[in-house]
């Protein structure tokens, strides 16, 4: 059943079936002909990503002057990934910004700089009492209230932690979250792909990240968010007959795109019977790497279909998401940095940041492959990547490591390497 469709669709047209409502993407098609030449306005998305532990200069630094282009042929080693991907002339990357609100009261810089990653406030250092403040992507997110079904979209790898002290006498709440409603209120993070499908979709299944399930509830929402394409199938065939060439392969390649989720997300670890673990589901070579994808997947999806604009992810929580085998790395990336010098260690913390890149640039591609109107999702995208440190040995909250991406809907150029000096 498609409606809203009378005027420019503010609200997706949406194929329903058993209980499951999917928005489509923008069909020029299905407007009503006295409106189908209106151009429609970008919308712009904004994502915010964590990296853990900051960066190797050495590997990092773009060999350019301030305000010069990037060359590929030039890449230093954590951007090669975008250079495979075709993505290093949709970044800009720069260096020399601070964040000093995250400096610490003497010891604590990973949960005070995640802490001050968005909010750019120095946080209270206490395990009982919260004082920080709202972050950007809330800010952001507050501004766009009523155009999308979701407001914003928090996710990471790693849930937050239930310990009240995770970093020399900061409560867990600062080093877990980058996403703050207000002084008091960190925004908790979904890190299970399922959870995040059924929130998108409007499942009812769980709209919290741990919101207990009822016996039997587990095996519909599976039955649900792995066979939507089942149920709407023929309602998108008869669409499809009625639509222009063009509309016509930009419907097939999103439900190709839904197909490509459910497939994912029936390869993660089932749902234990009457509940939803709030816990990561293991930390394996295959689950960790399949698990970022599908959330990348689910990023774009939500783009996509306008369920929301504004995203926030954290790879980890303040000191990194620990050993990552997935990378190839077995020891714990934060103890690594500690012990930058030991030989092969710079290697293994590469390895770990190599990782993490490559994730971002996957992101980057998926976006850029993705077409709105005359345009794509990367150029009407805005990302912003940094870390809660500028090098995890220094622990230092200067010369942060920060790439720009995307097009911001044609407000921001890219392909850029900007060089700040200290004031």
């Amino acid at each position: 059943m498609i409606h809203d469709l009378k005027f420019l669709p503010s609200r997706r047209a949406v194929l329903r079936g058993v209980g499951v409502a999917l928005p489509l993407p923008f069909l020029e098609s299905l407007l009503p002909r006295g409106v189908r030449a209106q151009a429609v306005g970008a919308r712009t998305r904004l994502v915010y990503w964590m990296i853990n532990n900051g960066v190797l200069a050495d590997f990092w630094d773009p060999s350019e002057a301030h305000k010069t282009p990037l060359d590929p042929a030039k890449a230093p080693r954590s951007f090669q990934p975008l250079v495979k991907d075709g993505v290093y002339q949709d970044v800009t990357v720069i260096q020399g910004l601070d964040n000093l609100q995250g400096s610490p009261d003497i010891v604590g810089d990973h949960a005070s700089g995640v802490s001050a990653f968005l909010t750019c406030i120095h946080a209270l250092k206490s395990t009982s009492t919260l004082r920080l403040g709202i972050s950007a992507d809330q800010i952001a997110a507050n501004a766009l209230a009523g155009k999308t079904p979701r407001q914003s979209l928090e996710l990471g790898l790693t849930p937050s932690s239930t310990r009240s002290d995770c970093d020399n006498g900061y409560a867990c709440a600062y080093a877990g979250s980058i996403s703050w409603s207000n002084e008091t209120t960190p925004r908790p993070k979904r890190t299970d792909p399922h959870d995040i499908w059924n929130y998108l979709i409007g499942a009812g299944i769980s709209t919290t990240p741990t919101t207990p399930m009822t016996p039997g509830q587990p095996d519909n929402g599976r039955r649900r968010d792995v066979s939507v394409l089942d149920f709407v199938a023929e309602q998108a065939r008869s669409l499809s007959a009625k639509m222009a060439v063009s509309d016509r392969a930009k419907l097939d390649q999103y439900l190709t795109g839904v197909r490509t989720i459910e497939q994912q997300l029936s390869t993660m670890v089932p749902v234990a019977a009457g509940c939803r673990p709030a816990a990561d589901p293991g930390s394996t070579v295959a689950d960790n790497d399949k698990r970022m994808d599908a959330m990348i997947e689910l990023i774009v999806f939500a783009f996509q279909c306008d369920l929301t604009r504004v995203v926030s992810f954290m790879v980890g929580n303040a000191f990194g998401p620990g050993p990552m085998p997935w990378a190839g790395v077995t020891s714990d990336f934060h103890n690594l940095t500690h012990m930058e010098g030991a030989t092969g260690n710079k290697e293994l913390i590469q390895k770990c940041i190599d990782w993490e890149m490559t994730k971002f640039s996957k992101l980057l591609k998926r976006l850029k492959e993705t077409p709105e109107g005359s345009s794509n999702l990367l150029a009407n995208s805005t990302l912003y990547l940094s870390s809660e440190v500028g090098r995890g040995l220094a622990h230092n909250h200067d010369k942060k490591p920060v790439v720009v991406a995307g097009g911001g809907g044609g407000m921001i150029n890219t392909g850029l390497s900007l060089r700040y000096e200290p004031e």
